[in-house]
């Protein structure tokens, strides 16, 4: 399976964790190998799957101590609890259930279950029978959603599908998968996450109703759609039932919302009110305590703000080159000081940035009025410059995949260059020198390196961070091409000396003639033309006239080079990498615009209303089902915390209807 090799690939086999939920399996057997090979394995969710049965033998699981199989199709009871008796840890399980009678039959046979459907099980069997029926009663409630009528399973989703179905063959249409596994995949987990939630009984009955009643909708607005096209009179009909039935629908939920059930033990409760009103005094005196200490630690974290500001607007005097008056001055560029100081102190909820924090709030508590004068800039050359830059890529690449394990937002790559620094030096003054150096080498060489420029052009949010991996590729793809017309040019040489005509060619200079060979190999005649003249002015002339008298050889090969011109590769390169950059620019144009209009406050980060005013604005006609789908895409947990680069990648992988067909959303809004 593609989602266990990829774990493999990227986490090893010591992860104890593998959420394998909603992914339409229907045979564990063929995936038990592949289990097996997790070790450390402890935790196993198969939620939402199409699994009818289960392997006789789960042995190889012997490490799960945690199993979800609700949501499932298992059509045998009894032969799914035979197969979790051979799991030899099993102490958690979660499984959709039908009865009390299902329930007591699975504590009955599974005797070493702690908890089963999020309820401690009575580990004291020679209890009272009626102690363990009170706790079967509680662990029912909790699997039948109280009423055992009120319930969504496999078969409804089932047969709602099949009347999807229905219409689709009506209306014709097979362009609707994808859209309606997203509806489906949306409710189901809105319902999930409320019945996790301890609610009343009439309110959980209610979710499940409404969710109910949300599938059904799919249907009634897919024929509604169709009709609005192919029967304007029958439309008027149809929505007009269907807005009544709506209405209808939401007032019946606002009343069951509103209901206030009676309490079975009202009368008990009255008696302990006099008890509450004589314990509220006490609680006053604990909440007049507690309050005076939240006031303590706001008044600290004022503080802590205040020596943040006056540090980071010494860097970024430093970053400009005034180093006149340092601490005098509160002239603070919002943009760099907004973006480090809210991501790193009150949006980001990663673990590893709490603990940097923590390290730097004490350091700054400890010397909170006292600021350096003086900061040792280091003056970086061009390779120092790009080690860094190497190491700051491999840690952002780490840690956005810890976010994406951890379930946490990613960060800019402005943020990470601090988090980066703090992880690596530590001390405030190390981070401040080491991020001023960076800056002012950036200044420096932006315009002689195009890798130095496109980390530039990334922490200012004017280029996604993906970009690089493209300017990667274009490198590689140069010297594939250099060297196919090698090969070709010298059919008889071996490939040893081909790769080494290739590497004095790369170290030093190539041929107009090779130049023109990868530019129209790689560019359509308009930007061939637009190259070409550009590499003109970089051409190196042949010396006619050496100085002194040439052997034979070195005379007939002036002769054979007398016409030839050269170009240093290094500067063919630039000249390559430097166009891909601009046209890339160009096209994220109108979207880097529309970008820092929603980014007030010019961090890199928009939250989900900003997104969709985004959208709105862009107008590349998505509706309000698309931009939930985006948005499970790019923020499934809703952090609202949404970066450049992730808007820039989820437009660019997908697609809209277009004039000509479907068209990338980015291509779109840049033909706009």
């Amino acid at each position: 399976m593609e989602v266990l090799q990829h774990i493999i690939k990227t986490q090893g086999t010591n992860v104890t964790i593998i959420d394998l939920e909603f992914k339409q399996i229907e045979n564990l057997e063929e995936l038990l190998p592949q289990l097996a090979n997790f070790s450390n394995l402890k935790e196993l969710n198969l939620h939402g799957n199409r699994l009818a049965y289960l392997p006789d033998d789960l042995s190889l699981l012997d490490t799960v101590e945690v199993l979800d199989i609700s949501n499932n199709i298992f059509s045998d009871l009894g032969q799914v609890v035979d197969a979790l008796s051979t799991m030899p840890n099993l102490i958690h399980l979660e499984i959709t259930l039908q009865s009390k009678e299902e329930e007591q039959y699975i504590l009955e046979c599974l005797t070493n279950l702690q908890i089963l459907n999020s309820q401690k099980v009575n580990g004291d069997q020679d209890g009272g029978d009626e102690t363990l029926e009170q706790q079967s009663e509680q662990q029912s409630e909790r699997s039948i959603s109280a009423v055992q009528d009120i319930t969504l399973q496999q078969y409804d989703l089932e047969q709602m599908a099949i009347l999807y179905d229905s219409i689709r063959e009506y209306k014709k249409e097979d362009q609707e998968d994808k859209q309606f596994d997203q509806q489906i995949r949306t409710i189901m987990l809105d319902l999930q996450s409320k019945l996790k939630q301890n609610n009343p009984d009439h309110l959980t009955n209610l979710y499940i109703l409404t969710a109910k009643f949300n599938l059904y909708e799919i249907c009634f607005k897919s024929i509604i759609k169709y009709f609005k096209v192919n029967d304007k009179k029958l439309d008027v009909i149809i929505t007009k039932i269907h807005d009544m039935h709506l209405q209808i629908f939401n007032d019946m939920s606002n009343v069951i919302s509103n209901f206030k059930p009676q309490s079975k033990n009202q009368s008990l409760i009255n008696d302990n009110k006099k008890q509450v009103n004589q314990s509220q005094q006490g609680d006053k005196t604990i909440e007049n305590r507690l309050r005076l200490e939240l006031s303590e630690l706001q008044q600290q974290n004022v503080e802590l703000e205040k020596e943040n500001k006056r540090y980071l607007d010494l860097l970024i005097k430093h970053s400009k080159g005034d180093r006149a008056s340092l601490p005098n001055s509160e002239h603070i560029l919002k943009q760099q000081n907004d973006s480090y100081q809210s991501q790193n102190y009150s949006k980001n909820q990663s673990s590893s940035i709490q603990q940097n924090n923590a390290i730097f709030q004490s350091k700054q508590s400890q010397n909170l009025n006292s600021v350096p004068q003086q900061i040792n800039v280091r003056h970086l050359t061009l390779k120092q410059l790009k080690d860094v830059i190497n190491e700051i890529y491999e840690s952002k690449q780490k840690f956005d995949q810890k976010c994406a394990d951890s379930k946490l937002p990613r960060e800019t790559m402005e943020q990470h260059m601090y988090t980066y620094l703090n992880q690596k030096y530590g001390l405030k003054s190390l981070i401040i020198e080491w991020a001023t150096s960076i800056i002012n080498a950036l200044k420096k060489y932006s315009a002689e390196d195009n890798d130095v420029a496109v980390f530039g052009k990334i922490l200012r949010n004017e280029c996604d961070e993906e970009f690089r991996f493209v300017q990667t590729q274009v490198k590689n793809t140069m010297q594939e091409l250099l060297k196919m017309y090698l090969r070709g040019k010298f059919p008889l040489k071996h490939q040893a000396e081909i790769k080494e005509m290739l590497n004095q060619r790369i170290n030093g200079q190539l041929y107009e003639e090779e130049a023109v060979d990868i530019i129209k190999y790689m560019y359509n005649q308009e930007d061939s033309e637009l190259l070409l003249n550009k590499l003109k002015s970089y051409y190196i002339v042949p010396q006619k006239n050496p100085d002194r008298r040439l052997t034979r050889e070195e005379q007939l090969q002036l002769l054979q080079e007398k016409d030839k011109y050269k170009l240093e590769y290094s500067v063919f390169q630039k000249i390559i990498l430097d166009f891909q950059l601009k046209s890339h620019e160009k096209y994220l144009k109108k979207f880097i615009m529309t970008f820092k209009q929603m980014d007030t406050d010019a961090n890199g980060i928009i939250d989900e209303n900003e997104f969709r005013n985004l959208i709105d604005i862009l107008n590349f006609g998505a509706e309000d089902l698309d931009i939930q789908k985006y948005l499970n895409i790019i923020d499934p947990y809703s952090h609202q915390q949404i970066t450049f680069s992730q808007c820039v990648t989820l437009f660019s992988s997908e697609s809209v209807p277009g004039s000509n067909g479907q068209l990338q959303i980015l291509q779109k809004i840049s033909e706009q």
